[in-house]
């Protein structure tokens, strides 16, 4: 009889054992450790996947491939979602670049763009173009107020009309009715800045009534961030939409140390019942136009209007010391080494050089009188774009802490060897991995990949991406916690990143073994 019982046991197990999956995977990757995007701990598991979808997560060696699986060999490897970079400005870039190796290489698998107030007006029509090249990459897209407000009222500094208004919310609903998750703004930037919360509320509505959020380059982020912060969330107060803050900083000497009192006042809003996230960059510096050096009512109208300006002597002497002040108060304080021109279509020969090594070369005075005459003739030559040196290591680490914060890159569609870019073009998410979690302990690895992944496509409301899960798409990156490494440098910026080795966007080998393979598998991804 005991023998008889054992006997019994024995084909059971074996059955048990034939009964593993035996699906015919595509793709299986073995013996990952993953780190599945939850905030939870690493874990030993192999992952099955057909077509675009995770179909099984299992231990060690309990999946079957078949004559036609590929196999990804993940020993000692760090398995991970794809990174979703929850703001970013490289949507026009992919259509020109759609390998997009210096994103790719980060390991970022989709991109939400349309940030700051800026977008395609016509969402719809974007991804038509989108899907006819491809991309190696998913791209979502927000409707940028920006964009919306010059297209009804061009670059005019005044109050929009109710007709105008009217107008704008069509082409905000028709965004958002082509995929956008919802609506951004630029408020430092023209003609966003001329908008009074009024109209962003009357917009938000929109937004709010179809499900979106509301994302936003606040209108100041130095000495007045804390009235910013106010006005966008009272955004929220008034409209019921869930809002974020963009690439959040405390920026200029006036405004360091701010963050204390800007993550408080987050944290008493989301108390109130509000919703309220954030992301952020990790690095001391932004990067943005030189025109930001300027009074924001000196180019209503555009180029144009602008020079006729500066050829009246009174306002051109208005320009300039205005001009003056925002460079002390808000860039650079006494030091003018803190601005750094990155792109110069003009004078390429000033990319990479501050702004106190241009005076310097001019034989000009190094003041921000002249600072600011200089950042007038930029702009009447065309414009330029500036990297500012005006952070501080302890405001980026705490905002990077906070429980709301996502990690994002502010990055755009740069060109292979082309101006001086902002390093985080080419290493926003393995800086953050090598320098903020290996380096520093500043996150834990969990939390940063959470803040990488999961929580950028909560605040999306993605149900299908940002986590490691079956039923989720394939979007997955293999790495070394080792070796991952930014290179790029404010000097030497044209660098792309090392340590992921493989990359899969919706389950197709967009990446393998650190190469970039020319597949193009991304999607649009619409809300």
């Amino acid at each position: 009889m005991k023998l008889f019982i054992i006997l019994t046991t024995l084909l059971s197990l074996i059955a048990c054992a034939s009964n593993e999956p035996t699906l015919e995977y595509d793709i299986i990757i073995r013996n990952g450790l993953v780190n599945d995007g939850s905030g939870e701990d690493t874990y030993s598991a192999d992952i099955g996947i057909i077509g675009d979808t995770i179909v099984a997560i299992a231990p060690y060696g309990k999946l079957r491939n078949s004559q036609n699986t590929k196999e990804i060999d993940a020993t000692g490897k760090m398995v991970s979602p794809g990174f979703i970079d929850l703001h970013s400005h490289a949507e026009w870039g992919i259509l020109r670049t759609p390998d997009v190796p210096f994103i790719v290489k980060q390991g970022v698998t989709t991109i939400l763009g349309g940030n700051c107030g800026g977008s395609p007006v016509n969402i719809g029509n974007y991804f038509e173009r989108l899907s006819e090249q491809g991309s190696a990459i998913n791209v979502a897209l927000l409707i940028g107020h920006n964009s919306v407000r010059r297209k009804i009222m061009q670059r005019e500094n005044r109050h929009a009309t109710d007709t105008e208004i009217a107008a704008m919310q069509t082409l905000v609903s028709n965004g958002i009715e082509q995929g956008a998750f919802g609506l951004s703004s630029g408020l430092l930037y023209i003609p966003g800045t001329y908008a009074p919360p009024s109209e962003l509320e009357a917009l938000a509505s929109v937004a709010q009534a179809q499900g979106g959020f509301y994302a936003t380059h606040m209108r100041s982020e130095g000495e007045h961030v804390i009235e910013a912060v106010e006005e966008t969330v009272n955004v929220a107060k008034k409209t019921g939409i869930p809002v974020h803050i963009s690439h959040h900083k405390t920026s200029g000497p006036s405004a360091w140390g701010l963050s204390k009192k800007t993550l408080a006042l987050v944290d008493s809003y989301n108390a109130e019942g509000l919703d309220v996230t954030l992301d952020l960059y990790p690095y001391t510096a932004s990067n943005t136009n030189l025109g930001v050096l300027l009074p924001s009512w000196s180019l209503a109208g555009g180029d144009k209007a602008f020079e006729q300006r500066i050829n009246d002597p009174e306002l051109k002497q208005k320009i300039i010391q205005e001009s003056a002040d925002i460079i002390y108060n808000q860039r650079a304080g006494d030091d003018l080494n803190r601005i750094q021109i990155s792109r110069y279509v003009k004078n390429p020969e000033w990319e990479g050089k501050t702004f106190a090594q241009v005076l310097t070369s001019l034989d000009r005075e190094v003041t921000p009188i002249e600072a600011a005459n200089l950042a007038v003739e930029i702009q009447l030559a065309g414009g330029g774009r500036g990297i500012y040196h005006t952070m501080k290591d302890d405001d980026v680490e705490r905002i990077m802490r906070h429980p709301n914060s996502s990690i994002a890159s502010d990055g755009t569609g740069i060109e292979w060897m082309k101006g001086s870019p902002h390093p985080r073009n080419y290493g926003t998410y393995p800086r953050v991995l090598a320098h903020y979690v290996r380096d520093k302990s500043v996150l834990s690895l969990p939390e940063a990949i959470k803040k990488m992944t999961s929580m950028p496509a909560q605040r999306m409301g993605l149900s299908d991406r940002g986590l490691l899960k079956e039923g989720y798409k394939a979007d997955i990156i293999v790495w070394d916690a080792n070796t991952i490494q930014d290179k790029s440098t404010f000097a030497q910026p044209h660098q792309y990143s090392v340590g992921i080795e493989h990359m899969l966007v919706n389950g197709k080998a967009v990446l393998q073994n650190s190469e970039l393979t020319g597949v193009r598998a991304g999607v649009a991804v619409r809300k």
